[in-house]
């Protein structure tokens, strides 16, 4: 249980560090999430489910709720999601702490000028939450939009990064004054 709700989480451990798949707040995705990538892979042998905690994943989503660190540095695969999806959601990674940037600047910058309603939809399809940051996605018109996790977690989190960012901000203003 983290301070947005229970997240569900699918991940592999590999030589280079953990790799997230799948980081969300709806037990339904998560469910039909492992349903299109077990259709995928029901020929490998090298596929498989385990389930198990990871602490580490853990810490790092609490510090990150509590405004302690600024990312969770860990790697993504898409194992599912149509190539515009991939592209969409590999910008929004870009998208710097307590940043926004519109749907229509994220079309844009996906290579797809007017496909900024797109670019919603595949946000709103986005398995990697926190990490795919789509929540610092928001309307021309300044407005939050919409976000999986829900309109209260994404302006929690809008929130969270502003005021870190604005604490980060006033720190670094008095330390380098009173040197």
């Amino acid at each position: 249980m983290t301070k947005i709700g229970v997240l569900y989480c699918l991940w592999e451990d590999r030589a280079d560090g953990i790799t997230v798949l799948f980081l969300g707040c709806k037990k339904e995705a998560f469910q039909k999430y492992i349903e299109k990538i077990e259709d995928n892979y029901r020929d490998s042998d090298n596929f498989s489910f385990i389930n198990k905690e990871s602490k580490d994943i853990e810490n790092k989503i609490d510090e990150y709720l509590d405004g302690k660190i600024r990312s969770l540095d860990f790697k993504v695969e898409f194992l599912a999601g149509t190539q515009f999806q991939k592209k969409v959601w590999n910008k929004a990674i870009s998208i710097s702490y307590g940043n926004t940037v519109s749907y229509r600047k994220l079309a844009a910058l996906a290579g797809y000028k007017n496909a900024w309603r797109a670019a919603g939809s595949a946000l709103k399809k986005n398995p990697i939450i926190l990490i795919v940051p789509c929540h610092r996605v928001i309307r021309s018109d300044g407005t939050s939009g919409e976000f999986g996790g829900g309109k209260k977690v994404k302006k929690f989190l809008l929130s969270l990064e502003k005021s870190s960012t604005l604490d980060t901000r006033f720190n670094d203003y008095f330390v380098g004054f009173l040197s």
